[in-house]
């Protein structure tokens, strides 16, 4: 960054010291005054501004610079002694020639297909799409000149005696031959050997070539022939024709002698007696002839001008040598020079300053005008003056001296009109002869003469074939027989400081006052127009429509634009604008502005972007920033140049027209892509979506950080997404959704000129289906839904666990209760067996102790053998009831209903006598298919049963129990007791010595059976047995 900031100082040096005075007092300051004939002295230079290096601080590989050209794409290259370098605006690169043993460049030259040809002291090459390809004909030859006469043809002269012809077809083969049967020998003694050609020329189609010590020679049929001249010239250096066809021959003569010829034929040619010294070098621009010296600078052949001449000491040091070799004019006529100290560039068509008088306040211009008869007027604030360009020289207006001018105007019948600050005056009609000097000129309105005088003279304007004159303090008036009328305001409480006028066509007049904004006048009225709301309370100054109908108002505010139908906008805000301007084509939507403290503007409508500012200020070489008139002109080559009156002189200045050179020199995403990439589009892959572009544009006119660039992004559909325009090259673009897109840059000179937009397509891809994404997303759904079934199931596990922990120790309990109850059974049964059944058993055995021995009937008492066998009965019965307790053989005997039924009748035949009750036994048909229980399953309800048939005759003191069995047909089981006893509840009889209840629960949890009570409103207790899909339960 330092380096190109020191770049762009020696580029852009200052002004002299001598040209910079406190404002607003300009300087003295006068054009170049061409040197007269033989012996020119050095046109001074007025401006540094003109002037720019490219040295070896700037990267050239050698400050000895012997040939200069220019590439199709604008890039300069320089012929060095050290090699090629390249020049792109910005920097210098050293570029290597493939093929080629030396790098001593003698001669560049572009051909007409945009090739470049280089001649070296090795031999010769040519730079075709970015590659070298070395001429292997002509391989060992030094290689002094090259011109190309015609589309194909090449023609170079060496300093090995020969010439040589390059034919290019247009499949790009080549072929090369020499024009000499034999090279040719030197004819200078003190040098023998072969003669060395250094220059080339085509006149009336023939070659001619210029050598050391043989003078010119015309090559025809394989010879060459020495062409005779009225002066001799035996060492010609340089051989060039002008527009006309003049040959100009420059020689190697002495320092301050004439070393150029000039004639119409080479037997005409006379020696031109100005004093070049040694001529290097002969340059047709134009219709100018300019010649490089060997010590001597530049000298300038103007067509019809004094010769002007250019050094070191002249120009102050912009060109940086007198030792001149090449001269080389771009195609924005900008000047390079190749001098010993490196590179010079000289910009004719910079701004210049000239005086218009010789005072200070003379050369405070205020307003420029042309009439139709061609002639230039300046007013300034001490009088009128008008333009001589035979002399160069403005010439005051005698009968207008010690007026401030405002305005100039011409009426329908060509009378001059002008506006000051003294009052209006109007002059005689004017003629193409008529000498300005002398007009003289009648004051029709008188006033003070100070520049804010009451009646002073601001504008002048034409509306519907009338005159009209803003005449500050006293409002809008028109000129009437020679006579001013005021028409407003009537009204002497409304502010009369009108200072701009300007003629809509016939519509409307436009009034700008100094404080009030802008008023309308439609030939009846003036009154205030609601479109111009926006400038209520500013001065207006200048006002200026454009081709397409536009506004241009300037204000103290900046320039406004008011488009047809549509609101006033800031177009350029925080200037104090002073006046508007069109181009003289009028064919552009762009105005100049000239602004107090700021220079001048260039303000440019563009369809897309609006508004763009430009600004030409002192350091490009306006003599001062306040500017107060400009006046375009149109000139023979259909361009226009510029006149810029400020408060120190007047200023030419002739804008650019070439288009500049718009390229891209980055193009970032997630790799560097190649700029070539750009022409067939350029396509991202996901996820990229962000893309940074950064251009060069390159201007002979327009420094690097001059250049404006303009970008904009839009989507398939043609819709702008971003736009930028800034100093800045570079365009980042971020963020991009998927799709397709379009980006065009554009750069613009400091002039406005807008390059070639540079386009491309962008595209960014859609987000692939995400096969890996997917498969990791399910991989971890299944993951989290493993992980929420581990969880669960270590839940359930657990609970399960619990569950079997809480089963196991029910199951442990409840064993334990049928291990206490199988106990209590075997005391019971023993009780009864002892109690009951070995009580009668010893009573048997007493009846039998009865019986006589040996069945002899004793004198005692005989036993009865009926009570005998009631006793064995009752034995038995008594036995049968204990075994029917251990193991109920009801249920194999008459199936599961009925052995319900059994239970709940014979705890009824066991009950005593006062607890039986009535019982009512209800039972599906289909029980026995339905349920299909497991014997052992059969066994556990039969023995639940007996319990709570037990309970309720022992506890309930019931007299009418229900027993109600049934079951569904998907296999649940389902058995109620219902009785009329007393309440009942289980919860209560936890903490009792019984173990009847928990041994019921202990069989209903061995078949998953569930068992409850519930006590009836009316009272009683419904004790419920269900066991879900019985036929499933498992065994015991």
């Amino acid at each position: 960054l330092l380096l190109s900031a020191f770049f762009l100082v020696l580029l852009l040096p200052p002004a002299p010291a001598s040209s910079q005075p406190a404002e607003p007092q300009p300087t003295q300051s006068s054009p170049p005054s061409p040197s007269p004939s033989p012996s020119p002295s050095p046109t001074p230079v007025t401006g540094l501004n003109q002037w720019g290096a490219v040295t070896l601080f700037h990267g050239l590989p050698s400050d000895r610079v012997h040939a200069i050209a220019q590439g199709p794409d604008g890039v300069m290259w320089f012929g060095t002694e050290a090699g090629l370098a390249k020049f792109d605006g910005r920097r210098t690169q050293t570029v290597t020639i493939n093929g080629l043993s030396t790098a001593h460049v003698l001669a560049l030259q572009s051909d007409q297909e945009g090739a470049l040809w280089i001649g070296t002291e090795a031999g010769a090459a040519r730079l075709v799409a970015g590659e070298f390809e070395a001429i292997s004909e002509i391989a060992g030859n030094a290689i002094t000149a090259i011109i190309t006469p015609e589309r194909g043809r090449v023609v170079m002269a060496t300093e090995q005696g020969n010439i040589f012809e390059c034919r290019v077809q247009p499949d790009g083969s080549r072929q090369t031959t020499p024009l000499l049967t034999q090279p040719l020998q030197s004819a200078d003694r003190e040098h023998p050997g072969p003669l060395v050609f250094t220059s080339l020329a085509i006149v009336n189609k023939r070659v001619f070539a210029g050598s050391l010590s043989r003078g010119v020679l015309a090559i025809e049929d394989g010879l060459a022939r020495e062409m005779e001249t009225r002066a001799s010239a035996f060492f010609v250096r340089a051989l060039q024709t002008d527009a006309s066809g003049k040959i100009w021959v420059g020689t190697r003569v002495k320092k301050d002698e004439p070393g150029l010829l000039t004639g119409a034929e080479f037997s005409r040619l006379a020696r031109n007696e100005i004093p070049t010294g040694t001529v290097t070098g002969v340059q047709n621009i134009g219709r100018d002839i300019w010649v490089a010296t060997d010590g001597r600078g530049v000298f300038l052949f103007p067509e019809q001008k004094k010769v002007q001449r250019f050094t070191f000491d002249g120009t102050a040091g912009g060109l940086r040598s007198d030792h001149v070799y090449a001269i080389f004019r771009d195609r924005e006529d900008v000047i390079w020079f190749g001098t010993d100290r490196g590179v010079c560039r000289y910009d004719p068509n910079a701004a210049r300053v000239e005086a218009v008088g010789n005072n200070p306040e003379s050369n405070f211009v205020r307003t420029l005008y042309q009439t139709s008869k061609g002639q230039l007027l300046a007013g300034t604030n001490r009088g009128l003056f008008v333009y001589d360009a035979s002399a160069s020289l403005w010439n005051p207006v005698s009968d207008l001296e010690r007026n401030i001018i405002y305005a100039i105007e011409e009426d329908n019948t060509g009378r001059l009109l002008v506006g000051s600050a003294s009052g209006f005056y109007v002059g005689s009609k004017l003629s193409a002869d008529a000498n300005l000097q002398s007009q003289t000129f009648n004051r029709v309105e008188a006033s003070s003469g100070s520049a804010d005088a009451v009646g002073s003279i601001r504008a002048i304007a034409q509306f519907r074939g009338g005159v009209y004159v803003a005449s500050y303090g006293r409002g809008v008036e028109q000129l009437e027989d020679n006579r001013v009328r005021n028409l407003w305001p009537s009204d002497s409480t409304i502010p009369r400081d009108v200072v701009s006028l300007f003629a809509d066509g016939d519509r409307r007049l436009i009034v700008g006052s100094a404080s009030d904004g802008v008023f309308i006048f439609d030939g009846t009225e003036v009154k205030p127009e609601p479109a111009f709301a926006k400038l209520k309370g500013s001065t207006v100054r200048s006002i200026l429509s454009t081709p397409d109908n536009s506004l241009w108002l300037a204000t103290n505010r900046g320039v406004y634009l008011c488009k047809a139908n549509s609101e006033c906008i800031l177009a350029a805000p925080g200037f104090e604008a002073r006046y508007l301007a069109r181009d003289a084509t009028g064919k552009q939507n762009e105005v100049w502005c000239g602004t107090t403290g700021s220079g001048l503007l260039k303000i440019s409508l563009d369809d897309q972007l609006g508004p763009i500012l430009s600004q030409l200020d002192a350091e490009q070489g306006l003599p001062s920033q306040n500017v107060f008139a400009v006046r375009s002109q149109a000139q023979a080559d259909g361009s226009s140049a510029l006149l810029i009156g400020t408060s120190r002189g007047v200023a030419r200045y002739q804008p650019g027209r070439a288009t500049p050179t718009l390229y891209a020199t980055r193009v970032i995403s997630k790799r560097v892509h190649s700029p070539g990439e750009l022409a067939t589009g350029l396509s991202l892959e996901y996820p990229q979506n962000s893309l940074l572009l950064d251009v060069a544009a390159i201007s002979s006119r327009t420094f690097p950080e001059q250049f404006q660039y303009a970008f904009t992004l839009a989507d398939s559909r043609g819709a702008v997404i971003k736009q930028k325009l800034s100093r800045e090259s570079q365009f980042i673009m971020e963020g991009l959704t998927a799709g397709r897109y379009r980006v065009t840059a554009r750069a613009f000179t400091k002039d406005l000129i807008a390059s070639e937009p540079m386009s491309f397509e962008l595209s960014i891809a859609k987000a692939p289906f995400p096969w890996t994404s997917t498969a990791l997303a399910i991989l971890l759904a299944l993951a989290l839904l493993a992980l929420l079934w581990a969880i669960l199931e270590r839940r359930r596990i657990a609970a399960t666990s619990a569950a079997l922990v809480e089963a196991n120790s029910e199951l442990a309990d409840a064993r334990l209760n049928l291990a206490n109850e199988a106990e209590r059974e075997r005391r019971r049964i023993a009780r009864d067996l002892h109690d009951q059944t070995l009580a009668d058993l010893r009573h048997l055995m007493l009846l039998s102790d009865q019986l006589p021995a040996n069945g002899d009937a004793g004198a005692g008492k005989q036993l009865d053998a009926g009570v005998l066998r009631t006793e064995i009965e009752s034995i038995s019965q008594e036995v049968r009831r204990i075994c029917e307790d251990l193991s109920p053989s009801v249920l194999q005997n008459v199936g599961f209903a009925a052995a319900l039924e059994f239970a709940l009748s014979h705890a009824v035949q066991d009950a005593p006598p006062e607890k039986q009750f009535e019982y009512e036994f209800v039972c599906d048909e289909s029980l026995e298919e339905h349920a299909r229980l497991p014997a052992n399953v059969q066994m556990q309800i039969y023995r639940i049963v007996q319990e709570a048939v037990s309970n309720v005759w022992r506890h309930a003191g019931a007299t009418h129990v229900k027993m109600t069995v049934k079951a569904s047909p998907a296999g649940e089981f389902y058995l109620q007791l219902k009785d009329n006893g007393k309440d009942f509840e289980p919860q209560e009889q936890q903490n009792s010595r019984g173990r009847g209840l928990a041994n019921m629960r202990a069989r209903a949890s061995l078949i998953d059976a569930d068992i409850s009570w519930e006590k009836l409103e009316s009272g009683g207790t419904v004790f419920t047995l269900q066991l879900k899909r019985a036929a499933a339960s498992r065994p015991s």
